[in-house]
């Protein structure tokens, strides 16, 4: 790839990518609700229909992370730039969902879920994995991943690794692969993601294909080394699941894939941060409380995805507006001086 340099195709936002969110994102809230909710809640009945595999929507939020950072380093001048960025786009929302999440736990339980006041404030960082501090909602590992794959996309950019996103992809994979085969302390492995890398590396491949400095022949060597390390360190639903993945973000890549511009689906790629963030813990809380009045399992998963969206939209619309006065802020400033 060639060295990062703004580009016309770079400012526009791929609505397929907002899309897919939503639908990992529903794929993960089922998941729990249907089939998770038994290790968190034990005893709760579970519905009829159960989502084994949405957690592979975490495995999906991972590849679009990886696409949407490389267009992000595009328009971004900085490294802090960057960083503020990011911490902008997770934060308000975090804290928001944190602070209901806490309430309602305290407040409505199940009480084995709830942390204690110490702990709420040891999960502001958004570094519970490594500080080792009980989560306010264990989906929050998902966010420490993020957190350590922009730390290390940002080494690559101020190290220049980025100009060969086939190095970069490959020299993942090895040390993948050699800590798939040799002993490493776990904590080497989170920080390095070992367990993540193909994931991410699927979005990091696609990209140049959508940016048009790679057709996406030319990636057929790096998504044969990704599909032989998954195959070879993983299971066989994974694997499968990798091939999958690159076909759809070849796809998008090359603009095939336009019924992913649905407005619903869009709407819930909108909303799919904040209903990640809030589903778990209230959602658990929601359909524990239905189930000791009688509801049924099924009505009860439908009543708090109904109500966790609500939820979602609320923070979402408050963590954009907390953006948009912080925005406004220096320019009322300069105006008034």
């Amino acid at each position: 790839m060639a060295e990062i340099a703004p580009a016309p195709s770079a400012m526009l936002r791929l609505r397929e990518l907002d899309a897919l969110r939503g639908l990992a994102a529903l794929a993960v809230v089922f998941y729990h609700y249907s089939y998770f909710i038994q290790f968190m809640v034990p005893g709760a009945a579970l519905p009829v229909l159960q989502v084994r595999w949405g957690d592979d929507g975490v495995k999906l939020f991972f590849a679009i992370s990886a696409f949407a950072m490389l267009a992000t380093i595009e328009r971004t001048p900085t490294l802090w730039a960057f960083a503020r960025a990011r911490a902008r786009r997770l934060l308000p929302e975090y804290w928001l969902a944190m602070a209901l999440t806490g309430i309602v736990a305290w407040t409505f339980g199940p009480a084995r879920l709830a942390v204690t006041p110490t702990e709420w404030l040891e999960n502001l960082p958004l570094l519970q994995k490594l500080t080792g501090v009980p989560m306010v909602d264990g989906v929050y590992w998902t966010l420490n991943v993020e957190v350590i794959f922009y730390a290390l996309i940002a080494l690559a950019w101020a190290t220049g690794a980025l100009r060969s996103i086939d190095r970069l992809v490959l020299g993942w994979l090895a040390v993948r692969l050699v800590c798939w085969l040799l002993p490493t302390p776990a904590w080497l492995q989170f920080i390095l993601l070992t367990d993540h890398a193909v994931w991410f590396s699927v979005g990091l491949i696609a990209y140049p294909v959508w940016r048009g400095t790679a057709r996406w022949r030319d990636q057929r060597l790096l998504a044969a080394a990704i599909l032989g390390v998954e195959a070879f360190t993983a299971s066989e639903h994974a694997t499968l699941l990798v091939i999958g993945m690159m076909a759809l973000f070849f796809g998008i890549a090359t603009g095939r894939v336009r019924g992913l511009r649905h407005p619903v689906l869009l709407w819930l790629g909108a909303i799919s941060y904040p209903l990640y963030l809030v589903h778990a813990v209230i959602g658990y809380a929601i359909i524990t409380r239905l189930q000791a009045a009688g509801i049924d399992a099924d009505v009860a998963q439908l009543v708090a995805l109904a109500a966790t969206m609500v939820l979602a939209v609320a923070v979402g619309q408050a963590g954009d507006a907390w953006r948009d006065r912080r925005q406004a802020t220096p320019h009322l400033r300069r105006a008034l001086t």
